[in-house]
């Protein structure tokens, strides 16, 4: 069985110990390893941490080369030597168009929490690195991103409802290939790493001219941990600005006073009103920047009797006497139904927690929809509009709504529905206040 080599982890100063230590006492990790000399060292770092807890590599071959099939091979055998359980996954799909290195990223890490799941682990670790770091938030930089995205890769983050850990983001990348090197072992070379079609293989080539002037990736990513300090300070005062003044109804529209934006540090209420966004919108990531100081600058000009009506985000952003409410926007194309399992519970649109019943049938967990007498006899007995309420799950047999959550279910619209679990999230997401009823929006 090969061992790591000490000597050229030691002269990098790279000690698993330190570098590891807060992954210590998880059931497991997942090592997102494509053979190259980073990942490889990942692999070989770990390798040789003692308080290491069960490993499980995972290559992941995203069907787009001849050469991966290949590497991922390689992986496995590499893996074998150092004595680690290996899995090689494959992507389900090419990708139709679009940006091909974003579907890569996403193909990749669902696979990866798939894995993750099926081991019973509950954290991917990954071998971004510091010139990585650099890269990205000179990338953010030049998009015109704010104090949150120029603060860069997390070292830790949640993805899909695992944790995602990113320990090596202040090792360089020649000490890692230097570990790689040390090993004996054989790496991948991967040619897109050096395509200049893609960003930031672009920018990756302008690192050593900025370096000439001091803009070295040790001094660009020790920027980005600064400004991720800063961003995490002014995320918690958002947080609080949201807990303090803002609540949540069971159908995940968020209300609250525009005065509190108003009084808030700009930068402040702008991250309160993305966070809000986001949730409201069961979104992954929060606005744009200039979309949402669009927005802010809009809500903030509105006078008390404006009618002040804006959709951003997946939401709809309304103004009356002072307050503001954001629900779910139905969209151009409605939203997205996910496929359900009787019995299993499911999370749909980011923003219900969904209990299924013990039923037989296609079962898919869906919007109720814009059609149908129920639906406006639910909004007219709960004094809502029936926009608020089409936006909420039904679940369906095939194209046949069979259960909906009480506010629909109890109306009579013909046939019998069951009432359906569905726990709205949004408030936990912000930590925000409950309100069990809503005034007409």
């Amino acid at each position: 069985m090969t061992r790591l080599s000490g000597p050229a982890a030691d002269r990098a100063g790279l000690d698993p110990e330190r570098l590891f230590r807060r992954l210590a006492g998880a059931p497991g990790l997942i090592l997102a390893v494509s053979g190259g000399p980073d990942s490889t060292a990942l692999m070989l770092l770990m390798a040789g941490w003692s308080a290491r807890p069960p490993l499980l590599v995972v290559s992941f071959d995203h069907g787009l080369r001849l050469e991966a099939v290949d590497e991922a091979r390689l992986v496995a055998a590499n893996a074998t030597r150092l004595g680690l359980a290996c899995r090689v996954m494959r992507a389900a799909a090419r990708p139709s168009g679009g940006n091909l290195q974003d579907w890569a990223r996403r193909a990749r890490y669902k696979c990866l929490a798939a894995a993750a799941r099926e081991a019973g682990f509950d954290t991917v670790v990954t071998a971004h690195h510091q010139e990585d770091q650099a890269e990205t938030f000179l990338l953010r930089l030049a998009r015109g991103s704010g104090v949150y995205g120029l603060g860069g890769m997390a070292e830790e983050a949640t993805v899909d409802g695992l944790r995602l850990a990113r320990p090596l983001l202040t090792v360089s990348r020649r000490d890692l290939a230097d570990v790689a090197e040390a090993s004996g072992l054989p790496v991948s070379d991967d040619p897109s790493n050096r395509d200049p079609r893609f960003a930031r293989v672009r920018m990756r080539a302008l690192l050593p001219a900025l370096a000439e002037h001091g803009l070295t990736p040790a001094r660009l990513a020790g920027t980005a941990a600064r400004l991720a300090r800063a961003a995490a300070a002014l995320h918690y005062y958002a947080e609080t600005l949201l807990r303090d003044d803002f609540t949540s109804d069971p159908h995940g529209v968020v209300r609250g006073p525009t005065a509190a934006l108003a009084a808030a540090p700009e930068e402040v209420g702008l991250r309160a009103l993305a966070l809000l966004l986001a949730a409201v919108g069961g979104a992954h990531h929060t606005p744009r920047l200039d979309r949402l100081e669009a927005l802010r600058d809009g809500i903030l000009a509105a006078g008390a009797e404006d009618r002040f009506r804006r959709t951003l985000h997946g939401c709809i952003v309304n103004l009356a006497a002072g307050g503001l409410t954001a629900r779910r926007e139905w969209g151009r194309s409605g939203l997205a139904a996910i496929p359900a399992a009787a019995g299993v519970g499911v999370v749909w649109d980011r923003r219900f927690r969904v209990e299924i019943p013990i039923v037989a049938g296609s079962l898919t967990v869906g919007p109720l929809g814009r059609s149908g007498r129920r639906l406006d006899a639910a909004a007219r007995s709960a004094g809502r509009d029936r926009a608020s309420i089409q936006v909420l799950p039904g679940l369906y047999d095939g194209a046949r709504l069979i259960a909906a959550p009480e506010i629909v279910a109890a109306v009579d619209g013909g046939e019998a529905l069951s009432v359906l679990e569905a726990d709205c999230v949004v408030g936990r997401r912000l930590g925000l206040h409950p309100v069990n009823v809503a005034p007409r929006n």
